[in-house]
């Protein structure tokens, strides 16, 4: 009997046993390959991640919920009494795992250590770390509990950064104690990104636009510093801003708005470059071809339109641009027509997402043309009645700068 049952064992059902044994010993964990950093175009580290420790439990197995929670607050600085009601509440619903504390201390590691404990795990991890704080944190972006991109390039660029993580087989005993560790897959390290950015044109970008909305009495302010020759962005900031190395305070934190990008207004008397481009290209006007200004006062339709700067008659197109006249737009706008002005519009980049690779991105508000009413060319001419991102202004500007090349 006992050479039939040997026979049986070890022979006939080996490899079932075999399994077995494994399915029990043998846990294929998942080691979370290090994200990668991101550099500003100097190379300098806008974002890092740092190896840190967390601890664990399972509160289905603490032998004394009371005890287990005063021992491990006074090891982790930690309130006793918020601490116990948590591994209470995950005891009551039953739950396997529980976050005691994330990123301690290596003194509160030593400590822990020191207890020998088998109900207490320290998991290594990794921490997002941003060591210029608010510095391009629209930029940026953040990253949520699991280090996965939330916002940003962080975000957009989550897979390249997250790379690959590595498996391993983890040999345990009857308590689940790790005994032997062998790597399966050795993963691949997250990529490390460069931005066209620079970390002091940032900083000096950041300082201004929030001196200019405080100077103002704004709500929010952008600024956006392209290179017009190559479309590379130097600088790009946004306020309010917010440090991502705090988690947000609300759902809907003002600060992480990315005024720059996601959010469109109406550009106003700056978009008369884009009047006056168009005429220079689509009728016979030139810098000097003479304007009716109509002494500041135009009425078309049922509508009166003013210039805010003051009458002027007949001035040179040049003057038009120079004092920022609305009747001198309009004239100049008319003279363009509507499809032509539709279409140099769409030229510039207006009404359509530029591709920046930052998520949210507004394409801003420009009508198609069987949509306009009867004087949508008057007001577009002086910049009313559309809405652009300062990332689109900026983009049109270097159109401008560049000869009338439009970067991407």
């Amino acid at each position: 009997a006992i050479f039939y049952n040997l026979i049986k064992l070890q022979i006939v059902h080996h490899q079932d046993y075999v399994q077995k044994a494994r399915d029990r010993q043998e846990h294929v964990i998942q080691i979370p390959a290090a994200r990668g950093p991101i550099l500003d175009r100097a190379g300098r580290p806008l974002a890092l991640s740092l190896s840190t420790q967390s601890v664990d439990v399972d509160p289905r197995k603490l032998p004394d919920l009371k005890l287990n929670a005063s021992l491990l607050a006074g090891q982790l600085h930690m309130d006793e009494a918020e601490l116990y009601g948590r591994i209470k509440a995950a005891c009551d619903s039953h739950r396997g795992f529980l976050w005691v504390k994330r990123d301690i201390t290596p003194q509160e590691v030593q400590n822990l250590r020191g207890l020998n404990l088998d109900w207490i795990h320290i998991e290594p991890e990794s921490h997002r770390h941003y060591p210029k704080g608010t510095l391009a944190a629209h930029v940026l972006g953040g990253v949520d509990f699991e280090e996965s991109g939330n916002a940003g390039i962080e975000k957009t660029l989550d897979a390249e950064l997250r790379g690959e993580a590595a498996q391993a087989r983890r040999l345990t005993d009857a308590r689940h104690r790790g005994i032997d560790q062998q790597l399966s897959n050795e993963g691949r390290a997250g990529a490390t990104i460069t931005l066209t950015i620079d970390e002091r044109l940032q900083f000096v970008a950041e300082r201004e636009i929030a001196a200019a909305v405080e100077a103002h009495g704004a709500v929010s302010g952008s600024v956006v510093v392209m290179n017009p020759y190559d479309g590379q962005v130097l600088a790009l900031a946004s306020y309010p801003t917010y440090d991502p190395n705090e988690p947000p305070a609300s759902v809907l934190d003002p600060g992480r708005a990315n005024h720059a990008t996601g959010v469109s207004f109406e550009p106003g008397s700056v978009f008369k470059v884009i009047t006056l481009s168009a005429a220079l290209e689509t009728t016979p006007l030139g810098p000097e071809s003479m304007i009716n200004c109509h002494g500041g006062v135009l009425t078309l339709f049922t509508r009166t339109i003013h210039d805010s700067h003051g009458g002027m008659g007949i001035v040179p197109m040049r003057d038009v641009l120079a004092h920022s006249s609305n009747i001198g737009a309009i004239e100049i706008g008319l003279q363009v027509g509507r499809e032509k002005m539709y279409d140099y519009v769409r030229r510039f980049g207006f009404g359509q997402k530029t591709g920046i690779p930052l998520p949210g991105e507004d394409r801003g508000r420009l009508r198609r043309l069987p949509l306009w009413g009867a004087t949508s060319l008057a007001s577009i001419s002086m910049g009313q009645e559309i809405s652009v991102t300062t990332v689109q202004l900026a983009q049109a500007a270097s159109v401008v700068a560049n000869g009338g090349l439009l970067v991407k």
